[in-house]
């Protein structure tokens, strides 16, 4: 198979590891010499490899892998593939590995939306488990919507925080003659953009 870049590749790569049951990660990338352009990747099944001594680990030294090459048109080529795992594949962890778990955009909007409604997160996370027909068609474990949760708070700003920032920043330029600051705000005066 022909690919138009390397991350086209490895997404591609990343979809067949989703339907097989297993979760990938890139292993090697090698840039050519004379540019910055990759010459060759590899891209290996996570649980390839070995663990270090007296340390539990999930590296069994699977040989699953993909070869590829860059062509002189910048197209990849899949020079080699091993499929054979040396480790059970589990149809039913494939939605709970790191890789195959994502929060749509939709469910971003919710979530959110309901936080600053005041829902809290566990019943949040209980609406959109509902929604989508249970737990397992979440696409998400429940930390990853708390962690999205944290993620928003801290970067929404209550009342007076932004003048808060702007007295720290005159400070701090009243200490250091060459410490500059741009605060940009929209119509209303709130806060958009801090440079």
């Amino acid at each position: 198979m022909i690919f138009s870049s390397l991350d086209s590749l490895f997404v591609s790569y990343q979809e067949h590891a989703r339907l097989k049951s297993f979760s990938v990660v890139k292993r090697t990338s090698k840039r050519a010499v004379e540019g910055d352009d990759y010459k060759y990747a590899r891209m290996i099944c996570d649980k390839s490899g070995s663990s270090r001594a007296n340390m539990t680990s999930k590296r069994v030294g699977c040989t699953a892998r993909l070869n590829a090459i860059r062509q002189d048109n910048g197209s990849w080529i899949i020079s080699k593939m091993v499929t054979e795992h040396n480790h059970e594949i589990d149809p039913t962890f494939s939605p709970l590995m790191l890789a195959h778990r994502q929060l749509n955009v939709h469910m971003k909007r919710q979530l959110e939306a309901n936080d600053i409604a005041g829902i809290r997160p566990w019943k949040n996370v209980r609406i959109c488990e509902v929604q989508s027909g249970g737990s397992q068609n979440l696409g998400c474990l429940p930390r990853d919507c708390r962690n999205f949760f944290d993620q928003r708070r801290r970067l929404r700003l209550g009342d007076g925080d932004a003048e808060a920032i702007r007295q720290l920043f005159c400070r701090l330029q009243l200490k250091d003659g060459f410490f500059f600051y741009s605060m940009d705000l929209d119509q209303d005066g709130r806060l958009r953009n801090i440079l």
